[in-house]
């Protein structure tokens, strides 16, 4: 079970990262920090997330993506009661959003690059 990343990403640079680690779910994490916390939801929740990011909207359901004052933002599982918070840089958040627009981040199609972790 890989962890997929955007192609926006560039050569060594830190993105949020996807994978499925079971039928019908997606995990998100962060490749900053291989062995921190994950976000794991169903794979509609994130679909829907990916569809307003794609679009530029704010309301992502299920997921709450807070944009920083440095362009960076954080991502939680509304949810979930325990759920950890992943942060990201802006440059992570330029190459999500790229490679959200260009569809590398679907779980039932992932066509992004390789992460590691």
């Amino acid at each position: 079970m890989r962890w997929t990343k955007s192609s926006y990403s560039s050569t060594g640079a830190t993105c949020v990262q996807v994978r499925s680690p079971r039928s019908g779910m997606t995990e998100v994490g962060d490749t900053k920090n291989p062995n921190g916390p994950t976000l794991t939801i169903p794979n509609a929740d994130w679909d829907h997330f990916l569809d307003h990011v794609a679009d530029g909207e704010s309301d992502f359901g299920r997921l709450r993506a807070e944009f920083l004052p440095n362009g960076g933002f954080t991502l939680t599982d509304t949810i979930s009661p325990d759920s950890p918070t992943l942060a990201y840089t802006k440059a992570e958040w330029d190459a999500f959003k790229l490679g959200v627009e260009a569809g590398e981040l679907r779980v039932g199609s992932l066509r992004g690059v390789p992460a590691g972790r």
